[in-house]
This record gives C-alpha cells, structure tokens and sequence, in this order.
C-alpha cells in the first residue's frame, strides 16, 4: 500500500509552514489489504516505520512560514495515469488538499519523460507556487528544477522514490516513501510460500535508474538467497512499471 505517503506529504506541509521540524521519513503498512487501487489505499493503516535523517526546519531550509489555506501547492506527477496506482496517488493528494483546505492546488503529469517533469517543476515555481510536492520519475537528474525552487526558496517534499543526489534540507526540504527493500523481502516470502522453496523464478523489474527497483530487487534477492537457495533465478528483465510492457517481454 503506498497510497498513505501523499496524505502525508501534506500534513508535513501543514508542519514546515508552521516552522516546525520535518523529517525523512519511510513507512510501512500495519495490515495487508486484500484489494487494488484506491480502496485498498484507503483500508491499509499506514505507520511512519523509520527516521531516514535529522529532522530539517522551514527556516534551516530558508522558507517563509505560511497556511496552508491560503497556499498554492504544486504537485508533480512522474508518470502516465495508464498505471492505477498513479490514478490513485494523484486523487489522494487531491482528496488530502482538500480535507486540509489547501486554498489551490495545481497538478502537473510529466508522463514518463524526464525533461518534462523538470519543466513542469520550473513552470509550477514560476507560477509562484507556496509549496511542492513532487513524486520523481528518477532518483537522479531532477537537479535543474529543484535548483529553481531552491533560488526562489519554495519548499519541496518528494514521495515515492528518494532522490540520490539532491541533499535533504539543502536541495528539498523532506522525502517521504515506503520501505522497498521490505516490499521485496515481503515477495520472496510470497514466493517461498508459494512453491516449497523450489523452482525457476524469472523476476520482471521496474524502470531503471530508482530506488523503488534497485532496492525491490534487492529485498527480494537477499531473502531468496537466506531462505529459498533451491530457488533459481532465470531472467530478469525490465517491464518498466507498465502492464502492456510486462505483458510483451
């Protein structure tokens, strides 16, 4: 479930305006949910499971203290809405601007291009956005836009995939996300679970180049090698996170 990270977000909006501490955060879910989508989101208990890095304040990052209901709030989607769990990241935060009477928020979609979640970042920041939210596309290459948030001292949450470069609370204020290396464990336990510990296992990946698929992988490899060593892996290859492409490979 990874639904929780938005609503989250924006409550950790609501504590930088207000000058307070905001951490790098990961969470995990309390309970397993039995379906997909946004339901689901909403039925999991989310819980903040793990303090990524010190705690980093509105005025160490040099903002401006603000209210959220008077706020402009910009928000950065990566990737195509063809993939469900970005239809429902984005109506969370919809859902969640509005339960906290964001007074306007402004969504853009870079649709899975690099280039264009950049200029969509410097178009939000030359809108005079208050506040962003971003979800990356990538761990690495977003430092263009974040440069212009930072010349302009707009603070920037990022969810979803941890950026490696950028610095927190020089380059963005705070990430919020999942644990992914427990996400793998937690499918290789699936896995182990579901053939005796033995077989053929071809692993089909994310998109390279983040933290969601190296970190998955990794998760899910460690724990087959400590539980599962007659369980072979055959192939890897990538789907990119889209459902047509993992149908084709």
């Amino acid at each position: 479930m990874r639904g929780a990270p938005l609503g989250a977000a924006l409550a950790v909006a609501t504590l930088a305006f207000s000058g307070c501490g905001a951490e790098e955060k990961t969470s995990s879910s309390e309970s397993e949910s039995s379906g997909g989508g946004a339901a689901s989101s909403e039925a999991a208990e989310q819980k903040v499971e793990q303090q990524l890095g010190g705690s980093c304040t509105l005025e160490q990052y040099g903002g401006k203290a603000s209210d959220l209901k008077s706020a402009t709030v910009g928000f950065s989607q990566s990737e195509k809405e063809a993939n469900p769990f970005r239809v429902a990241e984005t109506q969370s935060i919809r859902d969640e601007a509005k339960k906290v009477g964001v007074k306007r928020l402004i969504v853009t979609n870079a649709n899975s291009q690099l280039n264009k979640q950049i200029s969509d970042i410097q178009d939000l920041v030359a809108r005079g956005v208050d506040a962003l939210v971003v979800a990356p596309l990538n761990s690495e290459g977003l430092e263009p836009a974040l440069a212009a948030a930072r010349k302009r001292d707009v603070p920037v949450i990022t969810v979803d995939r941890k950026l490696t470069g950028p610095e927190h609370c020089k380059d963005y204020l705070t990430f919020i996300g999942s644990d992914f290396v427990q996400q793998g464990q937690r499918a290789a336990d699936a896995m182990i679970k579901a053939t005796g510990g033995k077989g053929n296992v071809a692993i089909l990946l994310g998109s390279s180049g983040n933290n969601v698929t190296e970190d998955r992988n990794k998760g899910f490899l460690d724990r087959m090698k400590e539980k599962a060593p007659g369980i072979k892996i055959v192939a890897q290859q990538t789907g990119e996170f889209l459902r047509e492409k993992g149908q084709s490979v």
